[in-house]
């Protein structure tokens, strides 16, 4: 029954708190951050086909969203609600606004590439400009949104549906103007985007995801009565790897009485519950007036574009 009992708080310091990071191409992320990339609509300006045995494509789901009769969101899905849990600290919302920064600005680049193709093509890309206009204004907005802020939670998903709706619009404006066949080659076109803009999202991130779980590794020792932050340090400068973290933790807990790992079980518990619980009220406050604000956003850019457009005289003018 020990045995069973030292293997079950072992897997539970694993998945709730030692969890720290997982792989995604050689790159570590804290408990619950997942990269943009991961999510189809966010990532895939061109739209999420997956090939079946027969060769005809299927378009993936656009997310976990949820639809009242009159088409408009209810509900957060589940991924953008997982990713709030760990805004509940500046160094958090930081992450989650870089990560939705560089979504964006990689959409945008894909998107200007292929409005460039398709003009060499000869196809009218107005309707496409008009789109990646309004999403480097969304681009602007999640610049100048403020991590520290009271509202972070709300601005992150305020921005973030705005931007995966003008993807989706971006998207399928593409399918009004071309073939499945031509899609596809399009796609293979503009597949591969490494800029340095990018680049340097990537190490802004991966910077401070180090430190977000440098500070989780800090506090799980904190939860063992260890205050030595020698290990959470020898991680954060690349001596240790998060595998080398975990073995280390898997030590200390065999090390543990039955009651002391009974103590520790209960503090992750609650650490575990107490972030569900502001992950759900934040995510419940975010969607209070979400349609007013959306409206608002809405209106503010088409009257910051005006204004935009007339002090450059006669705007800049699409292709016809």
């Amino acid at each position: 029954m020990k045995k069973i009992m030292s293997m079950c708080m072992v897997l539970v310091l694993m998945v709730s708190i030692c969890s720290l990071a997982f792989a995604n191409a050689g790159v570590e992320y804290p408990i619950f951050v997942v990269e943009f990339e991961a999510e189809n609509d966010m990532n895939n300006p061109l739209g999420n086909e997956t090939e079946d045995p027969d060769g005809n494509e299927t378009e993936e789901p656009d997310g976990n969203e949820t639809e009242d009769p009159d088409g408009n969101e209810s509900d957060i899905d589940d991924d953008t609600e997982e990713e709030i849990e760990i805004m509940n600290n500046t160094l958090g919302a930081e992450i989650r606004l870089l990560q939705l920064e560089k979504a964006i600005a990689k959409n945008l680049l894909k998107g200007e590439r292929a409005v460039a193709v398709l003009q060499v093509m000869g196809y009218n890309t107005s309707e496409l400009e008009v789109i990646l206009d309004e999403m480097k204004l969304i681009l602007e907005e999640v610049q100048a949104a403020n991590a520290s802020a009271n509202d972070s939670v709300q601005q992150f998903v305020d921005l973030k549906s705005d931007a995966r709706k003008l993807t989706k619009q971006f998207r399928e404006t593409i399918k009004e103007l071309l073939s499945g066949d031509k899609i596809r080659d399009l796609k293979e076109q503009i597949k591969e985007i490494v800029g340095d803009e990018l680049q340097n999202y990537s190490k802004k991130i991966q910077n401070r995801i180090k430190q977000f779980n440098r500070n989780q590794i800090h506090r799980l020792y904190v939860f063992f009565g260890d205050e030595n932050e020698s290990l959470a340090d020898e991680y954060q400068n690349g001596n240790m790897s998060m595998e080398q973290v975990k073995s280390q933790i898997r030590t200390m807990v065999n090390g543990k009485t039955e009651k002391e790992k009974n103590q520790i079980f209960s503090k992750l518990k609650e650490k575990e519950i107490n972030e569900k619980d502001y992950a759900n009220e934040e995510a419940e406050n975010a969607m209070l007036n979400f349609e007013e604000r959306e409206r608002n956003r809405s209106h503010n850019r088409s009257s910051d574009k005006a204004k935009n457009e007339n002090g450059n005289g006669n705007g800049k003018g699409h292709s016809e």
